[in-house]
């Protein structure tokens, strides 16, 4: 199966920052986490879901954190100084993102502020969504400095 665009400038984004990274290829559509646990066998806490959020007050945000945790809103609106947010809907992420859902690449977002679980640190590797649904890009989360554009790193997940 061909490289899509979106994963190839992703790809030539790491090469031009000295990224090293592997791609992880999946035999079929990964749309979520656990998808790709089931797929690849790897240590789901290094599976990392990028979220798009929107406030009521009309922001974006993306958000980082590992695949398996989930989201403490609180912590979250507080961090985003809102009274409410919600996940786009699937016309909305197309609408507003190059994405469909299961593809957020946290690489190829430039407009959107990004906030990173603290958590996403704490494996020596993460991977994430490529742009495409049938590969995943895997790099040593030290790295995701120098990858993305980080607004704030947060501390969002429930436990």
């Amino acid at each position: 199966m061909g490289l899509n665009d979106k994963l190839l400038k992703a790809i030539e984004k790491l090469k031009k920052i000295g990224i090293n990274y592997k791609i992880l290829e999946f035999n079929e559509a990964a749309r979520t986490s656990s998808d790709v646990a089931r797929l690849y066998g790897i240590n789901p806490r290094e599976i990392i879901k990028t979220l798009i959020v929107k406030t009521d007050d009309n922001r974006f945000f993306a958000v980082m954190l590992p695949g398996i945790l989930k989201i403490d809103n609180k912590k979250l609106l507080k961090e985003l100084n809102a009274k409410k947010d919600r996940f786009l809907n699937e016309d909305e992420l197309k609408n507003n993102t190059e994405f469909e859902p299961g593809e957020v690449c946290p690489i190829l977002i430039e407009k959107i502020p990004i906030l990173v679980d603290k958590t996403v640190f704490e494996t020596e590797n993460i991977n994430f969504g490529s742009g495409d649904l049938y590969f995943g890009i895997e790099i040593k989360s030290k790295d995701l400095h120098k990858a993305i554009k980080i607004e704030k790193i947060v501390d969002i997940v429930k436990f």
